[in-house]
């Protein structure tokens, strides 16, 4: 099936859902259809497992007044969506009103598509083991430090159509490739994990990638303790800055946790929260990125939001029901399971949701700003417990074991696992160096390496 065939396909289900509500009497309805295909092939040691996947269903909402039912089918056929439909219309009529509800999307408007690449499609599990064979060129597999190392290529195309009664129908599709490799590698008893990927909507080279991680794993042996308590600077590499970031914005620039008054940061639109050189952009329709969709997951045009500028909150961003009930507009930032938080999309009600949130470039790449700290930290890895921050004080404690100890300018070796504390709101505040060397992260949120003062080491 072709990508213009998968999109035909789901617009048709869409509309005729759509059809089947009227007839039932319906008073409004929203119909998500959602279509995606994936391959996932591993090489582990020379022991190859492909697995292909396929994820179609229909979430459909009914709405009566302010009051809504949402149910959900994974069948295409006529009795199921008639069923599924009766389903949502019974629950609406026995839900509560909800006050911030104010109609689904009203109209076909769209924005930019991403980057479409056809070649994906015609990947078969021979070429995929052909860019795992790519990925392994350009190192020394015989390294007697090496323990193992693992290849992985992921694929996936398809799409969702958005169709209300209201007038709305409208489609986006998707393209995705990611390759990575991972080794393990070990010496005098120090073991360290490493690895490199590549991601995007189109296929990309994977030369090399084996090599580079096989070098930061190398790197990381022979690790020291750091033996003691400080407080000092934190170097952060593009990719390890990028869920250290993430976490903290997910909560502050949620326009739901504005509307419900649970965000950290609803006093404060229009106040500097971060240092003067730092502005985040929420982006919709950069068309290498994932999130770059004609529309979001009710069907408003995907949109470019700056959220904070020169250091100051500007927006949060929307869903249409938080937008409205802000007596603002949607930012066109609906989103429905899988990306960030999991869940199967046509089984999931919109929620607000990040699309591809950036850090601005300002200056100085990673050695530049390593060159500045006489006594510091680098840190070239996620560190564990993230997720356990404090959404609404910011205070963190996290651990990581890729770290470096820093003096006079120099990486001086590798640390063993070390702890770093602090809060997250401060941190902001305390940013030294915004770097100039952005790279895909993998995550909802990308940003270059960056420098940080006022974080707690200890053992």
């Amino acid at each position: 099936m072709s990508l213009d065939q998968v999109r035909e396909k789901i617009l048709a289900i869409a509309d005729q859902t759509l059809k089947f509500a009227k007839d039932l009497n319906i008073p409004s309805t929203e119909v998500f259809v959602y279509n995606l295909s994936s391959t996932n092939l591993t090489d582990n040691k020379g022991k190859i497992d492909s697995r292909d996947g396929l994820s179609l269903g229909i979430g459909i909402r009914a709405a009566i007044g302010k009051k809504i039912g949402f149910a959900s089918t994974t069948g295409f056929d006529d009795v199921s969506i008639k069923s599924t439909l009766n389903l949502a219309h019974s629950i609406a009529k026995t839900s509560p009103e909800n006050p911030m509800f104010n109609g689904f999307v009203a109209e076909t408007k769209t924005s930019k598509e991403g980057i479409l690449d056809p070649e994906i499609l015609n990947l078969e599990a021979k070429d995929m083991i052909e860019h795992c064979n790519l990925m392994g060129q350009g190192f020394d597999n015989n390294d007697t430090r090496l323990i193992s190392v693992s290849y992985e290529v992921n694929i996936s195309w398809g799409g969702y159509a958005l169709g209300t009664s209201e007038g709305c129908l409208a489609s986006s599709l998707i393209t995705t490739y990611g390759a990575s490799s991972f080794v393990v590698v070990t010496e005098t008893g120090d073991r360290k994990t490493a690895g490199d990927f590549v991601l995007g909507r189109e296929i990309k080279p994977v030369e090399g990638l084996t090599a580079n991680a096989m070098k930061h794993g190398l790197e990381s042996l022979g690790s020291k303790a750091f033996g003691g308590s400080e407080i000092l600077p934190t170097v952060w590499k593009s990719r390890e800055t990028a869920p250290f970031l993430l976490f903290p914005f997910l909560s502050v620039l949620s326009g739901s946790g504005y509307v419900e008054k649970r965000n950290p940061w609803k006093d404060k639109l229009g106040e500097k929260v971060c240092v003067d050189d730092f502005t985040l952009i929420d982006e919709g329709q950069n068309p290498e990125y994932g999130a770059c969709r004609s529309i979001d997951a009710e069907g408003t045009p995907k949109q470019t939001t700056t959220a904070i500028e020169n250091g100051i909150l500007k927006t949060f961003v929307f869903d249409k029901m938080h937008g409205d009930a802000a007596e603002l507009q949607s930012t066109g930032n609906a989103t429905r399971g899988l990306g960030f938080g999991g869940g199967i999309p046509f089984e999931s009600l919109p929620t607000v949701g990040p699309n591809q949130v950036l850090v601005k470039n300002v200056g100085k790449n990673l050695d530049e700003q390593i060159a500045e700290i006489d006594k510091g930290i680098l840190i070239t890895g996620t560190p564990i417990g993230l997720f356990t921050a404090n959404p609404v004080t910011g205070d963190f404690s996290i651990t990581t074991n890729d770290a470096f100890l820093i003096e006079k300018g120099e990486i001086v070796n590798p640390l063993k696992s070390i702890s770093i504390a602090g809060n997250n709101y401060e941190t902001l505040k305390n940013i030294v160096t915004i770097g100039s060397d952005r790279e895909a992260s993998g995550w909802p949120l990308n940003a270059p390496s960056m420098t940080f003062k006022g974080h707690t080491i200890s053992d």
